[in-house]
């Protein structure tokens, strides 16, 4: 009986000591997961260097998708966040931008006046910052707060004038060292060569016991005894962490095993996250595969604009063309407002070209650079989509850009508005459209329609052309082709002359249009 009681006695024990702990865990909150943000500054180098959005958007992949547990990432373009709120919970800031480049070059974006203290209060509160391969380039004014901060700058300009630097750059091939094993950032990592455009001699704080070098190259000869690190972290004294790295100037590193996980595990490190065991695992992600992960579409598309015309609001158009083929087919519209990304950008990456863009009177011409990736790319099978005006850049006709004339330009749209010859539209006001062919696929299953716009007419070329769509103009009493397509090289491209304003893309009957054109003239899925 004593034996049964006990019995009975341990087990109300237990339950209630169990029910007590299952209430405990209900009541309990849940660890706030550490936020992370990627910012990427505007692409400034050339193809498959530098390539700053694509090495953040490949970041938020990879992390989003690996073994790290209680995080969450987010990512911003152009170099500062449009809505700085973002930042007031981060845990990490981390940029991947250029950075301060002499005088009159670029500058890390947020060494501004107001940016500083905007970072400033981050930084009080405990938030972590990493800066990768450009971004770590600083002057001596804002160089003494990223010390603080991050650990360590590229000193560009000493007093000596510009371009004297006390920091320097090699680039080449080497096998990296870790003088601090034991440290977090290098679990799970195994000795690897890397090929790099090492920054080095960075400007570290002296004798200061809270900064651990991560990875070094013997090979680079720096004045001071760490002046051939090109990784480093700190702890700083209100909490926060820093975690940088000179490294970073070819995209393809990322590819390597051994560099993807240690730039993980600092970016992991430096918001105060757990990094598991034996490092971060994350894959190399192509540009298809994080375009679909982050996108949740298959197929990606550059609209090029940006050069203002008070006639041609790009501001009011672009993200209207972005909104219309984003809604109605599986391509993700990335925008340019520099036309001179078409050399900056890999443009291997994107399945269509989208021209919302004319030089009215701009004297400067496109690059050789740019006009030899532009025409690389068509070449080889790119599609192109060119809208409204589009058909009117580089054109030696208009006022002032007689200088940007490039003949080529003219074979690649088929038709161009010559302001010398009669080219002209009607005022801009409401007509019907036309479908002239119902068979093809960019036309299938629309129906004549009305819409707001400029109605083109006599724009010049050699090449005959066949009207998916028309109407008739007022002054030339003719019906006026207003679309249609064609081949440059192996590209497919589309022309339509409609898209003058914000008003002439509200017709849903157009928006289908531009969603089943860049369907057709884009890459074949690979």
């Amino acid at each position: 009986m004593h034996k049964l009681l006990s019995f009975q006695l341990l087990f109300f024990i237990c339950f209630f000591s169990a029910l007590q702990l299952v209430e405990a865990s209900e009541l309990a909150p849940l660890a706030k997961s550490k936020k992370i943000v990627l910012i990427a500054g505007p692409k400034s180098h050339g193809p498959k260097v530098h390539e700053y959005i694509k090495s953040v958007r490949l970041i938020k992949t990879m992390l989003d998708n690996s073994n790290v547990e209680g995080i969450t990432t987010e990512i911003h373009f152009n170099g500062w966040p449009e809505n700085i709120q973002s930042l007031d919970e981060a845990d990490l800031i981390l940029f991947v931008s250029d950075g301060r480049d002499g005088p009159l070059g670029s500058e890390v974006p947020f060494m501004t006046e107001e940016r500083m203290k905007i970072m400033q209060r981050q930084m009080e509160r405990g938030c972590g910052l990493s800066l990768i391969h450009f971004s770590t380039f600083a002057s001596d004014e804002n160089g003494k707060k990223v010390l603080e901060w991050g650990g360590g700058y590229f000193d560009w300009e000493d007093e000596q004038g510009e371009r004297n630097w006390y920091s320097a750059i090699k680039t080449m091939e080497s096998n990296l060292v870790f003088p601090n094993a034991k440290h977090p950032i290098l679990s799970g990592i195994e000795p690897f060569k890397l090929k790099d455009e090492f920054y080095y001699n960075i400007r570290f704080q002296a004798h200061d016991n809270r900064l651990k070098l991560i990875a070094e190259v013997p090979e680079l000869e720096g004045v001071e005894d760490n002046g051939n690190a090109v990784a480093w972290a700190v702890e700083r004294q209100d909490g926060g962490r820093g975690f940088s790295t000179t490294m970073g100037h070819f995209y393809s590193n990322w590819e390597n095993d051994n560099f993807r996980k240690m730039i993980l595990n600092g970016i992991v490190w430096a918001a105060g996250a757990k990094i598991p065991r034996g490092g971060v695992e994350a894959k190399f992600y192509e540009n298809a595969e994080v375009t679909q992960f982050l996108y949740k579409k298959s197929r990606k598309a550059l609209l090029l604009t940006g050069n203002h015309h008070p006639a041609h609001p790009w501001e009011n158009t672009s993200p209207l063309i972005k909104s219309a083929i984003e809604g109605n087919s599986d391509f993700y519209v990335d925008i340019s407002t520099n036309i001179e990304d078409l050399s900056q950008y890999d443009l291997d990456d994107y399945d269509a070209l989208i021209l919302n863009y004319a030089n009215w009177e701009d004297p400067k011409g496109l690059s050789e650079a740019s006009k030899n990736s532009f025409v690389n790319y068509l070449n080889q099978g790119g599609g192109l989509m060119v809208l409204h005006f589009a058909n009117g850049a580089f054109h030696f006709s208009l006022p002032k850009a007689s200088e940007s004339d490039w003949a080529e330009y003219r074979k690649i749209v088929s038709r161009v508005w010559d302001h010398n010859a009669d080219s002209g539209h009607d005022s801009y006001g409401e007509f019907m459209v036309k479908i002239s062919n119902s068979e093809h696929a960019i036309t299938s299953g629309i129906e004549d329609f009305s819409t707001f716009d400029e109605l083109y007419f006599n724009q010049k070329g050699d090449q005959a052309i066949v009207p998916l769509f028309s109407a008739k103009s007022k002054i030339t009493g003719k019906e006026e082709p207003l679309g249609w397509v064609y081949h440059y090289g192996k590209g497919r491209v589309f022309q339509t002359l409609l898209g003058h304003d914000a008003k002439s893309f509200t017709a849903p009957a157009f928006q289908q249009i531009l969603s089943n054109a860049i369907n057709w003239v884009g890459k074949e899925e690979k």
